[in-house]
């Protein structure tokens, strides 16, 4: 059986360390410092960390791996490296240690969508498919060679959370396919094209800033993407988590508040909301926030 090393650490990456336990010897895993605190100031574990406390598993955190974990991954004698959402760069030194190298479970169809966030990127673009790729890990930024991919369709309603788990479930099952495959020498790595090469930008806490200017079918799509979007209302911030578009017309940032539904006009169509937090308040549905909220008609929300 193969002796596999396993490197993730959120919750996107704990399907695909069951599948690997299930199909190698997992020797040990490697995750980010944990830095999440609770109200009490205790650490938080990540999903991977406990994940693999539970299973006994040794677990390293490294604070910079290509300074701290090469000996350590040297003296494990690891046959393969599987990495899903880890997320440190690997030196050539740590790609070198494995006899198989370091296969890499990635959320997009690459070459599309290199870098961090590519399943943000697809639901904020509009996309209609996506997928996720296994490929061996080379120096670059998700350059490597192809072992395997799967498209899948993104529904409309799809927003992050649930495309989180669908891209996770499908990317494990992948893995399990691929990987044994892979190490009888039945799959030849394949190049990636890179004349259809793109790359993700790193998403900040800006980018959900809503742009009422905009289309509806962009504003829309942010929150997919995000899994909220924000905008000021009276001075304060106010998130906004589910919302559904329509082709009305108005001033861009005007509010149209009606019995139970709120509608805001944006600069090409609206969009009525469905689930939205005042600053420093309960995410509550637009009935029991409008209970609450003197909003009018006639007022704005603002976009800085």
């Amino acid at each position: 059986m193969l002796r596999a090393f396993f490197m993730g650490t959120p919750q996107f990456a704990v399907p695909s360390f069951e599948k690997l336990c299930s199909i190698a010897d997992v020797i040990a895993v490697v995750c980010q410092p944990d830095r999440a605190r609770d109200r009490k100031g205790n650490f938080i574990l990540s999903p991977v960390k406990k994940a693999a406390q539970e299973r006994g598993l040794p677990v390293f955190q490294f604070e910079k791996i290509k300074r701290d974990g090469v000996e350590t991954l040297k003296n494990l004698f690891p046959d393969v490296v599987v990495t899903c959402a880890y997320g440190q760069i690997l030196s050539q030194e740590i790609l070198d240690i494995p006899r198989l190298g370091v296969l890499n479970v990635h959320a997009s169809l690459l070459p599309e969508y290199r870098g961090s966030s590519p399943l943000q990127w697809a639901l904020i673009n509009g996309e209609k498919k996506t997928g996720v790729t296994i490929m061996k890990t080379d120096v670059g930024m998700d350059t490597g060679a192809i072992l395997a991919a799967e498209e899948f369709d993104l529904p409309d309603d799809m927003y992050i959370d649930g495309l989180f788990e669908t891209a996770a479930k499908i990317g494990a099952e992948l893995l399990g396919k691929t990987l044994p495959s892979y190490a009888q020498g039945k799959i030849i790595p394949v190049p990636q094209d890179e004349s259809k090469a793109t790359r993700c930008v790193m998403l900040k806490k800006e980018d959900a800033l809503i742009d009422w200017n905009g289309d509806c079918n962009a504003v829309r799509n942010k929150i997919r993407g995000l899994g909220y979007g924000y905008t000021f209302y009276n001075g304060e911030m106010l998130k906004i988590f589910r919302l559904e578009t329509s082709d009305k017309s108005g001033v861009p940032g005007k509010i149209s508040v009606g019995n139970k539904s709120v509608e805001v006009y944006c600069g090409n169509g609206s969009v009525t909301l469905e689930e939205l937090q005042l600053q420093n308040k309960k995410r509550l549905g637009i009935a029991e926030f409008l209970n609450g909220t003197k909003m009018k008609s006639g007022e704005f929300f603002i976009s800085d």
